[in-house]
């Protein structure tokens, strides 16, 4: 499907600029970790919110609505600008919307162990919309938990949709192992200085403080409140103090829910090259 049988896009102009690249997933995945170490580049302007929905959920609004995001007043004197929103990688209208836009967009799409990656939002939700469930039971009711980890499936979309050179597929495993490594990749891929270091570089970043309540505060408007804890050094204490500690996925919940995702993992590796067999049994 494209844009010419849904919705056309907007007229390209204005004072505001298009992004040079986009984060387009995975969900759980060291998205929020990479948008800061990103945001630190001296040769790279990122939108002030990390989560733009732009594609998937704002696009009547207009181009010029998402071209204010990266205001020309503020990129003039950087190389490159961009944004991450990690819904991005599972919906192809979305996806098609992109190619569209900004034809020559490049793309990154950080990819986690599947099971891995459905525990963590299990672990995000299981105080609202979760509440009461165990993970098998969510991963039976809530289809959606399981195909954001169908990230072969996704990856090939996009491969279909874009030009591989313009695509960067990265993996969690390297940004906990070594993500000096994956920064630099990824500055390389930007083609800005890949000497630079960020200050968050190790560092691990607090998405969740309230995840019982992010969400409301967001319906009432008060999201930006949320950042600012996030921010602040109390934010660790505030989530110890109110985040009630969830069971972790054990060997042998490993073992029984990764087959689920073998054939995804098997197309993963058929279209990186890359041997993941730590995805299918456990370490």
């Amino acid at each position: 499907m494209t844009i010419s049988e849904t919705q056309a896009p907007p007229s390209a102009t204005g004072e505001g600029t298009l992004p040079d690249f986009i984060g387009v997933g995975a969900q759980r995945a060291g998205t929020t970790w990479l948008y800061r170490c990103l945001s630190e580049h001296p040769d790279i302007f990122m939108s002030a919110k990390k989560e733009l929905h732009f594609f998937n959920r704002h696009f009547e609004q207009g181009l010029e609505s998402y071209k204010a995001n990266f205001p020309a007043s503020e990129t003039a004197n950087v190389k490159v600008c961009g944004e991450i929103t990690p819904n991005y990688y599972h919906r192809e209208q979305a996806l098609q919307r992109i190619k569209e836009t900004i034809p020559d967009v490049k793309l990154f799409f950080v990819l986690r162990e599947p099971v891995s990656r459905a525990f963590s939002q299990y672990q995000l939700y299981v105080q609202s919309d979760y509440q009461g469930l165990s993970f098998d039971e969510v991963l039976t009711k809530y289809d959606d938990v399981t195909d954001l980890s169908l990230q072969g499936k996704h990856l090939q979309r996009i491969y279909e949709i874009f030009p591989r050179e313009n695509v960067l597929v990265l993996f969690y495993d390297d940004i906990v192992r070594s993500p000096a490594t994956v920064v630099k990749s990824v500055f390389n891929f930007l083609d800005v200085d890949s000497s630079f270091s960020p200050s968050f570089l190790n560092k691990r970043v607090n998405r969740v403080v309230l995840p019982g309540t992010q969400k409301w505060l967001k319906k009432l408007g008060l999201g930006w409140g949320i950042e600012l804890v996030k921010r602040s050094p109390a934010s660790e204490w505030i989530k110890n103090a109110f985040h009630k500690p969830v069971k972790k996925a054990d060997d042998t919940d490993f073992t029984a829910f990764s087959t689920r995702f073998k054939n995804d993992i098997d197309l993963i590796e058929k279209l990186t090259g890359r041997a993941l067999p730590g995805w299918k049994r456990p370490d």
